[in-house]
């Protein structure tokens, strides 16, 4: 899995590449915690849109930043989610826990 980060103002894009399972989510949480840590940057997008696959452990640590980001007083949102990424999202009850937008990445700036 490739991690190529965006910074702008006030936000971050994280644009992910392959997959995102047991031997690769600890490169995006390595990723978003620099960002929140050390760049103290509020919003984080995490753009999903060139992701092949994602299992359980890519999941759970979408709920590990997800926690962090609430207890930062920041702002998580997954952009352009595919459609076994949203089921596997939505399959555990976790839908209104995220901020899902499946816009492009320019739309995600604001």
């Amino acid at each position: 899995m490739e991690v190529d980060v965006e910074k702008y103002a006030k936000t971050a894009v994280i644009k992910l590449s392959g997959r995102l399972d047991v031997n690769t989510s600890p490169d995006l949480r390595k990723a978003v915690f620099r960002l929140y840590n050390k760049a103290k940057y509020k919003s984080i997008t995490i753009d999903f849109s060139e992701v092949s696959f994602i299992d359980t452990s890519g999941l759970a640590t979408l709920l590990e930043i997800l926690v962090a980001a609430k207890e930062r007083s920041a702002r998580l949102t997954l952009s352009n989610l595919n459609d076994k990424l949203e089921y596997l999202i939505d399959d555990n009850g976790l839908t209104a826990f995220f901020s899902i937008r499946n816009t492009g990445r320019e739309r995600v700036r604001d």
